[in-house]
C-alpha cells in the first residue's frame, strides 16, 4: 500500500471517529434536554397538585390511567402480534429438517428390524443435510440435543437403549419448537414403533 493510500485510510478513519463523537454528544445532549424538561414539569405539577380541586385531580389521574391502558395494551398487541409471526415464520422453517430426522430416525429402525445395511455414506448425507437446516433454523435446545446424541457415542454413551431415549429428547423438543404441547413420558414415543419396549428396557444394559 502506498504512502497517499495510507494517509488517505487513516484520514478516512480520523473523520469517522470524529463523526462517531460528534453524533455521540448530540445525543447526550437531546437526552439530557428531554430528562431536564420532563422532570421540571413532573416537578412543578406535583407543587400544584395539593392545591387543586378533587374532582379536577380525579379526572387528571383517571385520564392519565386511561391513556398508559390504550398505549400499553396496543404496545403489548403488537409485540404478541410480532412474537406470533415470528413463531409461524420459524415453525415453516423447521418443518423441513425436523420431518428429515423423524424420517432418519424411521429408517435406521426400518433397516434394522429388516436386516438391511445403513450405509455410512448414506448416513452420512441424511445427517449433514439435516444438519445444514439445523444450524440456521434449529431452536438452541434442539441443537444442543442433536450434538448430545451425535457426540454419545465418543463420551462411552454408545449403548442403543441410551442412544434410543437421546434421540426420543430430540424427538420431543422437536414437537415442542413446532407448537405441540403436552407432557410425554420416557418411551411415549419410542412405543409407537418399539412393540416389547417396556420389556427390553427392564433388560440388562
Amino acid at each position: 500500500m502506498s504512502t497517499r493510500e495510507t494517509n488517505s485510510t487513516s484520514g478516512q478513519t480520523a473523520l469517522g471517529v470524529l463523526l462517531l463523537a460528534i453524533f455521540a454528544i448530540i445525543v447526550v445532549w437531546a437526552l439530557a434536554s428531554v430528562y431536564k424538561l420532563l422532570s421540571g414539569w413532573i416537578s412543578d405539577f406535583i407543587k400544584v397538585l395539593p392545591t387543586m380541586d378533587a374532582a379536577i385531580v380525579v379526572a387528571l389521574i383517571t385520564s392519565c390511567v386511561s391513556i398508559i391502558t390504550v398505549v400499553g395494551g396496543a404496545i403489548l398487541k403488537e409485540y404478541l402480534s410480532y412474537r406470533y409471526k415470528k413463531l409461524e415464520f420459524l415453525r415453516g422453517r423447521r418443518e423441513k429438517p425436523y420431518r428429515k430426522l423423524i424420517e432418519i430416525n424411521f429408517k435406521m429402525l426400518q433397516k434394522t428390524k429388516s436386516g438391511e445395511e445403513y450405509s455410512p455414506d448414506e448416513m452420512m448425507d441424511d445427517f449433514y443435510e439435516f444438519g445444514q437446516e439445523l444450524t440456521l433454523w434449529g431452536s438452541a435446545k434442539a441443537i444442543k440435543l442433536w450434538d448430545d446424541w451425535r457426540l454419545a457415542p465418543n463420551k462411552g454413551k454408545a449403548d442403543g437403549k441410551e442412544l434410543l431415549l437421546l434421540m426420543e429428547k430430540i424427538i420431543i423438543q422437536l414437537r415442542k419448537d413446532m407448537g405441540q404441547g403436552g407432557r410425554l413420558a420416557e418411551g411415549d414415543i419410542l412405543k409407537l414403533y418399539i412393540n416389547d419396549f417396556d420389556e427390553s428396557m427392564r433388560k440388562p444394559r
